[in-house]
């Protein structure tokens, strides 16, 4: 996506459906979590998770879980806006919207919604302290990621499809960990993700519109 152009009327309306569609899909989300809708549904998911339980997959997802940590990311973030912002434009802008916009609003509603962690089946490691919904490793992972390919990624080069797969493999393992873990519910993973989205739509339309130059 090229930031140096203007947005344009098609990427207005196709920006604003997304951010509207993601945003009544989390806000839904919230109110069937609150009441317990979902709670069978989480159950199973965690369940089919547990069953899975193997010390090769202990191991994997242990250690691809932190790829969604800001212990992580932050210094990630840093160097690749040292190294980056030179070469593609506005990437500090974009980066920085969608990135610390996620980061806020999960951190915001995690402590609003006070909702506990699992405890239907035993965690893999140490079970964190801080609420469960939304999954902060979740909104970190998928918003970093999006927001980098929707900056880098320009058409199908076999760098670029790399890059394509890298990153979709490292949502996947980090968002996949969550729950193999036993830590986040999967109504937190999807929250997170749809967190994620609708900032990088955000920072996309901000910057694009000419907002902060």
């Amino acid at each position: 996506m090229q930031f140096s152009e203007k947005i344009t009327p098609d990427e207005r309306w196709v920006l604003g459906v997304i951010i509207a569609l993601a945003m009544g899909a989390l806000i839904l989300l919230i109110l069937l979590m609150r009441n317990g809708y979902l709670a069978q549904f989480d159950q199973t998911v965690l369940q089919w998770f547990h069953k899975m339980k193997n010390p090769t997959l202990d191991h994997f997802f242990s250690t691809i879980t932190w790829l969604g940590s800001l212990w992580v990311l932050l210094p990630l973030y840093v160097i690749l806006v040292l190294l980056l912002s030179q070469h593609f434009e506005h990437f500090e802008k974009v980066l920085g919207i969608g990135f610390w916009g996620s980061v806020l609003t999960t951190y915001t509603l995690k402590y609003e919604l006070d909702r506990k962690r699992p405890h239907f089946f035993p965690t893999i490691n140490e079970l964190p302290i801080d609420p469960s919904f939304p999954s902060a490793h979740t909104t970190q992972v998928v918003a970093f990621t999006l927001l980098l390919w929707l900056i880098v990624y320009h058409g199908h080069t076999l760098l670029g499809n790399a890059l394509s797969g890298i990153l979709v493999f490292i949502v996947l393992g980090v968002t996949a960990s969550r729950m193999y873990l036993q830590v986040h519910y999967p109504t937190d993973i999807l929250a997170g993700g749809l967190i994620a989205i609708i900032w990088s739509c955000i920072a996309v339309w901000v910057v694009k519109s000419g907002a902060l130059t």
